[in-house]
């Protein structure tokens, strides 16, 4: 089985997507002697997703102890494999202990005299128009054989044509139709269907398998042929984990419906328990389908083509047979952190490494669901409550948080696993309040202000945008569990491999969402930078940066707009990294390893070739892409930034000690600046919400009953009116440019600048390692 892992950002979260393989592979359980008298034998493998075989009786138990094959011989055709028919739609079934019995059965399977519908065999239609199944024997004068098969498993195998009618399929039944061979496979026009299947449900599912086509060349005449047989069903999972600083997540509550931000409240409170991904077509969630199986390529001419002889399928659901969304069960929720309080067993996982998975655990929390090569977007919206980890007593609920899986990751082929994990951040797109309230979390800051009165608009709030795009990251062979991507991944070969990183980005405002196409445009008034940027962050902040203070640097620099890099009032320097393009048309390698080269941009079901601007790719071999952590940043900022708001920012100083390092400069004013201003205009803010204005910057002022008058700092950031007995000093009044190496001054105020801008950003940090 074939495992891919996306990871989500949930709150401008996936993704993921980063992915990992576990393949079924199996070997020929030693079956694979020359046989002397030059009959064909069968043989076959059964592996499972542990990568352990299933063997003996125990696999032709899963089989159902009969399968179907197609043989032929001949020359490969350049669109077809060899065309003269050996073996029609024969029956082969097992019985224990009779190897060696005949000299067509080494391995327990015979197919001589065996009678489908007959006998030991009702369980079989026939579909073979021969008479009977006779022995055959290997042809030398011949270049090739090419065998392919199919079994019903434990269900009965019924002659169908059609869902409809009098052909209504009863419990424990699968239909089928016959096998197609040789030149009813060229694929020279459009690809063929090889033969049908009609599931009824997702339990008959589960016992259909498939074989790719095998060639047998003649150098191996002689030996048995060996069919590696594969579930023609998918499967898919899903994770949540948490990365809020100083908090735990618990109560996650399930939308399975979704609409726009503004309808939300209209549908409730989130209710299912249950964790639950929202389709965004009718055809996402099939749940009884005809199941067309064909083989894309075949013949000499696409002998190089990774999926060179292998099954592929397509799904036609049956009228009104689909779910609109898809439950996976009760998260499974982790042990506490030693920081959580209060203590219980109700949080989701705080890591990759121990997200919280939803299903059945002894099924590894995979849910089986019907191949779809017609994808389409799913959704994750939820409710959750946040809880401090220092045991105080509140709690905050947090409503609507939204991440889309783009339709690139939720095409489903055949014997293929899934995972969706969705990291909820503290950059989350839910609301706290209403829905007129602004969407995030907004962290509460305080600056101690002296006022003549009580003040309760002095407070200080650090206002971060919080952007809503969904991000999407999928590297090819990442590990699960690795909350990290490598510069050089192991295929499944065990064999050094390259991978690059792809990132997509989903406008989930829009129901259903829609795939960002501009990634490689111009940002407005930075006609230097395309929208998706790369940034490293800084040695200091690489293991405690979240995707809300890059947003915050992003937001509030020390540094121009026009710099390549990026230094935040918080401290945080993004280092501009340009190993990342935005003018990729395909994903190298897709879930099949074949490259993906179409996309369903509008979401109608009808796939487009890539363009430049809707995969963004970063190059993971790069020798100037290094260790450490990285922040993807999309700036759907959609009219000009215009010339920042400069703040002043207050700094803490030591008197007669240097104000900063060296190469740092700071703004000033003395007390006796401030004793001028007051004497010119000794009542600056006349009334009640005057506004602010950016060109001054505010102090409150008191007295002690004689000459001495105290000034204090008052930041006005956030704020758009005033109140009234404040001070106004002009910037122009300020001493620039101070170096920090001077030594502070008494009754001096020291600020530090930051610009803030009006720009909209979805981030996702990133983790590298080679």
């Amino acid at each position: 089985m074939k495992t891919k892992y996306f990871i989500f950002a949930a709150s401008a979260l996936v993704a993921l997507a980063s992915c990992s393989n576990d393949e079924y592979i199996g070997d020929n359980n030693g079956l694979t002697a020359e046989q002397g008298d030059g009959s064909i034998q069968f043989a076959y493998t059964m592996p499972n997703a542990t990568r352990a075989d299933i063997a003996g009786g125990e696999a032709a138990d899963v089989l159902g102890n009969g399968f179907y094959v197609t043989g032929t011989k001949g020359t490969e055709g350049s669109k077809n494999p060899s065309p003269t028919l050996v073996f029609d739609n024969y029956l082969v079934h097992y019985a224990i202990n009779t190897a060696g019995t005949t000299e067509s059965n080494t391995a327990n399977w015979e197919y001589v005299g065996v009678t489908p519908g007959t006998g030991s065999y009702t369980n079989w239609v026939k579909l073979s128009d021969l008479n009977s199944q006779t022995i055959k024997y290997w042809d030398y004068s011949q270049e090739q054989y090419d065998f392919m098969a199919f079994s019903t498993g434990k269900n009965k195998a019924v002659s169908k044509t059609a869902f409809s009618g009098g052909d209504a399929l009863t419990t424990g039944e699968i239909g089928v139709t016959k096998m197609k061979y040789g030149a009813a496979l060229d694929v020279s026009s459009t690809i063929p269907t090889a033969y049908t299947f009609y599931i009824p449900d997702l339990a008959a599912l589960k016992e259909a398998y498939i074989s790719d086509i095998v060639e047998v060349k003649k150098a191996n005449y002689g030996k048995d042929v060996v069919l590696k047989f594969k579930n023609i069903g998918s499967k898919i999972r899903m994770a949540l984990y948490e990365t809020v600083p100083g908090y735990s997540v618990k109560d996650v509550k399930f939308y399975t419906v979704d609409k726009a931000d503004a309808e939300v409240d209209d549908l409730g409170s989130a209710t299912a328990t249950n964790a639950n991904l929202i389709g965004a077509d009718n055809t996402s969630f099939i749940t009884k389908g005809t199941i067309q199986v064909r083989f894309p390529h075949v013949g000499d001419t696409y002998a190089s083509n990774q999926d060179y002889d292998k099954a592929d399928a397509s799904v036609e659901a049956a009228t009104g047979s689909y779910d609109k969304f898809k439950d996976f069960g009760a998260l499974k929720l982790v042990a506490d952190e030693a920081d959580e309080n209060p203590q219980g067993t109700h949080y989701i996982g705080r890591s990759l490494t121990t997200a919280s998975f939803a299903g059945v655990e002894n099924a590894q929390f995979y849910t089986p669901v019907f191949p779809n090569t017609t994808a389409y977007p799913i959704t994750l919206r939820v409710d959750y409550t946040l809880v401090p980890i220092d045991g105080a007593a509140e709690t905050i609920k947090v409503k609507g948080a939204k991440a889309v899986v783009p339709s690139t990751y939720t095409k489903w082929l055949p014997n293929y696993a899934y995972t969706y994990i969705f990291k909820i951040s503290d950059n989350t797109n839910g609301w706290t309040g209403t829905i007129s309230d602004p969407k995030g979390l907004f962290p509460i800051t305080f600056d101690a202000v002296v006022t003549e009165a009580t003040d309760a608009t002095a407070e200080q709030k650090t206002i971060t945008t919080v952007a809503t795009p969904t991000i999407t990251t999928y590297q090819q062979y990442h590990k699960a569990g690795i909350d990290e991507y490598s510069k050089s991944v192991t295929d499944l070969k065990g064999n050094t491999a390259d991978r690059d990183l792809y990132i997509q980005v989903m406008d989930n405002k829009t129901v259903p969402a829609t795939f960002y196409t501009d990634l490689n445009t111009a940002i407005p008034g930075e006609t230097s930078k395309i929208r998706a940027l790369l940034y490293q962050i800084d040695e200091a902040h690489k293991a405690t940066a979240t995707e809300a203070l890059v947003m915050d640097a992003l937001q509030n620099r020390t540094t121009a707009l026009s710099d390549a890099n990026v230094t935040g009032r918080n401290g945080i320097t993004l280092t501009n990294n340009t190993n990342i393009s935005a003018a990729e048309t395909s994903i190298k390698n897709g879930v099949d390893d074949n490259p993906i080269e179409k996309i369903d941009i509008d979401n109608d079901g009808d796939l487009e070739d890539i363009a430049a601007g809707q995969v963004a790719m970063i190059d993971m071999s790069s020798a100037t892409l290094t260790a450490g952590t990285y922040a993807f940043v999309y700036d759907y900022t959609t009219a000009t930034k215009g010339t920042p708001t400069t703040i002043y920012q207050l700094i803490p100083v030591t008197v007669n000690s240097p104000i900063g390092t060296s190469g740092q400069t700071f703004s000033s004013v003395a007390t006796t600046t401030l004793d001028a201003i007051d004497t010119t205009d000794p009542d600056n803010v006349t009334a009640e919400n005057e506004a602010v204005d950016p060109t001054y910057v505010y102090f409150s002022k008191t007295t002690d009953g004689s000459a001495n008058t105290t000034y204090s700092f008052v930041s006005v950031e956030g704020k758009t009116n005033l109140i009234a007995g404040l001070l106004k000093c002009p910037v122009s009044s300020l001493t620039s440019d101070v170096v920090g190496t001077t030594n502070a001054a008494a009754n001096t105020f020291y600020f530090t600048t930051y610009f803030h801008n009006t720009g909209d950003y979805a981030v996702k940090v990133i983790k590298i390692v080679n």
